[in-house]
């Protein structure tokens, strides 16, 4: 409750509290003393000796104390969401962390909106949504994501046929390059995963639906549910990309589907990272990730470091139990599928140019398994099979300066022989 307006505070219960000896749990409102204190309340219905209570402002703890059975702590007064924490059982050694969510009605209300209107760069709509728990999401991009997620809709026709083109070229295109292997990979959308975080509700019949009801049956790899079960570790709060633990959770059933071995990283480590919608708020937000547990930056043995498309790397490990080249036709998220991706196959190559093959690239570097990886909003258009990851090269070489394009010129004349013929074709 504000201590002028009176306005009150939503709280929303987060985390795994599943069966316990914690029996109710009760939040109060939080209650003003004067103008710039809150106060905390809580009661727990089977606190034993005590049950640990800490409080913060989104990642600064402010307090903590004990319940037992209730529980009274007094803050600072601030806008915005606070959270309030206490471990509910132990598992194998460590807690399980139960999170409550308590947001003063005017952020509740901007959820509500979908708008983070907080020093955001001027733009005609927002670029950030707000979502619970601390989650940004992206908003006014060209893909109108928030349409596609809370819109009935069907494929337009024209996109429809392309993707039935699409598919009915799969089986040529296998027999063609002599691929073991071949399939279509959509990294689910952010919001799809993490439903209960964002601040619109999903329509029944989106454009996803209407591609899947055409073409799930086709060779596609939808890690929706396997997501879904690890979504609180896959997905980055401050930014829209899975993270490492996500991309290793894709890569996981890629493999199964392909009946190889299910050689995945499984360790992960911590790591603070601002991520793409992060960086677009003043002072930027960080926020954890999972990130890969080893270093694996000797795998890396290409990378040409274009931005965007034209992006080439090359991943090889002579320790993987596939004997065999897997290409990826990617965007973004296929940098760290492909890192993932490594510990199976011996050798990886990315190519960022989202689920369109090469014909020229796949001739020159003779893959055993494809795999074509779009993002979930972006199928509402079928790719362009057969443009050239050379020709995107080179239009972001003429995009340059000259002092940029004679420095990247001479750092990839540097590269070893065996891949100048990643090279070379750039500056034809």
């Amino acid at each position: 409750m504000d201590a002028v307006t009176g306005e009150m505070w939503t709280i929303n219960q987060y985390g795994v509290q599943g069966p316990d000896q914690l029996g109710k749990i009760w939040i109060g409102q939080p209650l003003p003393v004067g103008e710039d204190r809150l106060v905390f309340s809580g009661h727990i219905a089977n606190a034993g000796k005590g049950v640990p209570v800490s409080l913060f402002h989104g990642t600064e703890a402010l307090a903590t104390c004990t319940a037992n059975p209730g529980f009274i702590v007094e803050v600072p007064k601030r806008k915005g969401t606070y959270y309030i924490e206490m471990p509910v059982r132990e598992e194998r050694g460590r807690d399980v962390i139960c999170r409550w969510e308590v947001v003063d009605q005017e952020r509740q209300d901007m959820a509500l909106v979908g708008e983070m209107p907080r020093n955001l760069p001027t733009a005609s709509r927002p670029e950030l949504l707000f979502g619970r728990m601390g989650h940004l999401f992206l908003a006014g991009d060209v893909d109108d994501s928030v349409g596609q997620f809370t819109r009935n809709a069907s494929l337009p026709e024209e996109s429809r046929s392309a993707w039935s083109d699409f598919f009915a070229q799969m089986p040529n295109w296998k027999q063609d390059y002599g691929l073991e292997k071949i399939s279509l990979l959509v990294a689910p959308s952010k919001e799809e995963i993490l439903r209960d975080h964002y601040p619109f509700r999903r329509a029944a019949n989106t454009v996803f639906d209407d591609f899947m009801r055409h073409f799930g049956d086709k060779p596609v790899i939808m890690p929706r549910w396997e997501l879904w079960n690890r979504r609180n570790l896959s997905y980055q709060t401050t930014g829209t990309d899975w993270t490492d633990c996500g991309a290793s959770t894709a890569a996981q059933l890629l493999l199964k589907r392909w009946n190889l071995p299910e050689s995945i990283p499984q360790t992960f480590r911590i790591e603070r990272s601002t991520g793409n919608l992060g960086m677009k708020l003043t002072p930027p937000e960080m926020s954890a990730e999972l990130v890969f547990g080893d270093d694996r930056s000797s795998r890396l043995a290409f990378d040409n470091r274009m931005p965007g498309q034209g992006h080439i790397q090359v991943y090889r490990n002579s320790a993987a139990p596939v004997v065999g080249k897997l290409v990826i036709f990617g965007d973004e998220q296929g940098i760290s599928l492909a890192d993932a991706l490594s510990d199976a196959f011996e050798e990886v190559l990315y190519v960022h140019q989202p689920a369109m093959l090469d014909p020229a690239l796949i001739n020159l570097v003779k893959p055993t398994h494809m795999l074509l990886q779009i993002r979930q909003r972006a199928v509402y258009a079928a790719p362009n099979a057969g443009h050239s990851i050379f020709e995107s090269g080179r239009e972001r070489l003429a995009k340059m300066t000259e002092q940029e394009r004679d420095q990247t010129k001479a750092r990839l004349k540097t590269a070893p022989a065996e891949f100048h013929p990643l090279v070379t074709p750039l500056f034809d």
